[in-house]
C-alpha cells in the first residue's frame, strides 16, 4: 500500500489512523545495523477514541478522504517491524474500491 502512497497505521489489528500523500521515502541503516525508514504524508484521518470509536477525517484531496472513510476502523491483520507495523498485500490486491 506505501507503493501507492497510502499508509494504514494498526493498533491491535485495526487501523486508527491513515496517512496519504507518501513522498520523499529515505532509508538508512543505524550503527547498530537496523533499517529505519521516513517518508512525507499528509494525515488524512484517525480515530480519536477507541473505547467510542469517531471517525475524524483530516482535509485533503477527495481522494484522500475517501481512502481514509474505507479503511479507518476496518480490522488489518498487520505484522509490527517496530514502531510501524507493515501489511503484506499482494500485487493483485493493492487497488481501492469504492
Amino acid at each position: 500500500m506505501a507503493e501507492a502512497g497510502v499508509l494504514p497505521v494498526t493498533l491491535g489489528g485495526f487501523v486508527v489512523a491513515v496517512l496519504t500523500g507518501l513522498s520523499g521515502w529515505d532509508s538508512r541503516v543505524t550503527d547498530d545495523g537496523v533499517t529505519r525508514h521516513r517518508f512525507d504524508a499528509r494525515l488524512a484521518g484517525y480515530i480519536r477514541d477507541l473505547d467510542a470509536p469517531v471517525n475524524v477525517v483530516g482535509s485533503g484531496t477527495a481522494d484522500d478522504l475517501r481512502i481514509a472513510e474505507l479503511l479507518l476502523g476496518k480490522p488489518l491483520p498487520s505484522t509490527s517491524g517496530g514502531p510501524i507495523a507493515y501489511v503484506t498485500l499482494p500485487a493483485h490486491e493493492r487497488t481501492l474500491s469504492r
